[in-house]
Formats: structure tokens, C-alpha cells, sequence
């Protein structure tokens, strides 16, 4: 049972890995609350030079050539000595929304996925109804 947060302030933008499993990164948008826990990292990054949407691709690929696993672990001291490209903000704002549009793409086509498997198990499930009765 969960009785207090770890972080209470959510106006910024988060990065967060994952420590202890497959190595997994993700962006959490300011006013998202989100409950960390101690097999989480949370960045936030100085939005002023850096694009946090832009760091969470640059940590998961980083973080995938430096092998992170389940048995080589993400701690804090081994993602302080990842090193990243250093692109100008404006190269990273313009890729991020390029980005952005095919992540709206994809997370059209994961509902339309979605509902399709919904009506297919109503099919198999409404079947199955009617050899019962």
C-alpha cells in the first residue's frame, strides 16, 4: 500500500528507466502524476538547452549500447557515464515533433488494433454463447 510520494511536484517534464529489469526508458509530460519507486530512475532535464523528449530517445539508445539488463543493472552511477550527442535545441525541438507525429500515428493504429481485437474476441466469445445454449 502506497502512503505518500516519492515526488509531489509534476510541472515538469519527466524522463524515467527503469534500474533493476530490461532496460525500458519513458516520458511522462508535466501535470502526469506518476508514482516512481525505488527500480525507477526520474531525469528532469534543464528544458532551457535540452528537449526531456529528446534525452528520453538518446538514454534509450545509450542505455542499450551499454547493455543494460536484468544482470547489468541501470543504477545512477552508470547512467552519470553515458554520454549523449550534443545537439543544438532547435535540431532537437524539429525532431521531436517530427517524431511526435509518428507516435501519433502509431498509438492510432494500436486503438484501431485494439478495438479490432475486442470485436474479434466478442465474435469467438459470442460463438461459443451460442453453441452453449
Amino acid at each position: 500500500m502506497i502512503d505518500r510520494l516519492l515526488i509531489t511536484d509534476f510541472s515538469k517534464n519527466s524522463v524515467l528507466w527503469g534500474i533493476d529489469g530490461d532496460w525500458m526508458v519513458n516520458y511522462i509530460k508535466k501535470d502526469q502524476p506518476f508514482f516512481p519507486t525505488d527500480h525507477c530512475g526520474v531525469l528532469r532535464v534543464d528544458e532551457k538547452n535540452l528537449n526531456p523528449h529528446f534525452i528520453m530517445y538518446m538514454l534509450e539508445i545509450a542505455g542499450r549500447r551499454a547493455g543494460f539488463s536484468r544482470s547489468y543493472r541501470a543504477s545512477i552511477d552508470r547512467i552519470e557515464g553515458l554520454t549523449i550527442p550534443a545537439v543544438p535545441l532547435k535540431e532537437q525541438n524539429a525532431l521531436m515533433k517530427n517524431v511526435e507525429e509518428f507516435e501519433g500515428k502509431i498509438n492510432e493504429e494500436l486503438a484501431k488494433m485494439a478495438n479490432l481485437e475486442s470485436k474479434r474476441r466478442s465474435i469467438v466469445e459470442s460463438f461459443i454463447s451460442n453453441k452453449e445454449s
